[in-house]
């Protein structure tokens, strides 16, 4: 009887180490678990700043697109909240409005040789451009020649011709 007590206790300890063991591990699992935890929590609040500081910054972005859209009087489609598409529309517009002043311009200046050269002057012959008598050569100095009588009337004109700017 005495054997069998001794060897229930033997037994009764290594069955308390053997749980001692397992609660060690799985107290150390927590505390790891815990701690990946933690480390997660702040990733997650960093990421959270990061994402309110990107959404920030594209609302800001957005503002500013739809201003220029505004100043530019670039019409948006139903459904084009992208600044993507918008920026796209604003180089449309701007696109657009470049040539109409290109086309003013050539205008103004068709109609001020007019003014000036009434019968002299054959404006359908002058609008198919340079002759092809000329070399490349000649035409670059006569383009140096009039560039600056050119610049006085494109500043005398701008008004007419450039959309306004505020």
């Amino acid at each position: 009887m005495i054997e069998r007590t001794t060897r229930e206790r033997d037994e009764a300890r290594r069955e308390a180490k053997a749980r001692q063991t397992d609660l060690g591990v799985e107290v150390t699992r927590r505390l790891d678990a815990e701690e990946v935890s933690a480390g997660l929590r702040t990733d997650l609040a960093e990421a959270r700043q990061l994402l309110q500081a990107e959404g920030d910054e594209y609302d800001r972005l957005s503002l500013a697109v739809l201003a220029v859209c505004d100043n530019l009087q670039v019409a948006q489609e139903e459904g084009t909240s992208s600044p993507v598409t918008r920026a796209a529309n604003i180089t449309a517009r701007v696109g657009q409005l470049e040539e109409s002043a290109f086309h003013a311009g050539i205008t103004q200046a068709f109609t001020v040789a007019h003014a000036h050269y009434e019968k002299e002057i054959n404006l359908k012959v002058m609008s198919e451009g340079f002759p092809s008598t000329y070399e490349d050569e000649e035409l670059e100095e006569m383009e140096e020649m009039v560039a600056p009588l050119a610049k006085n009337l494109a500043d005398n004109l701008k008004e007419m011709v450039l959309p306004p700017r505020e």
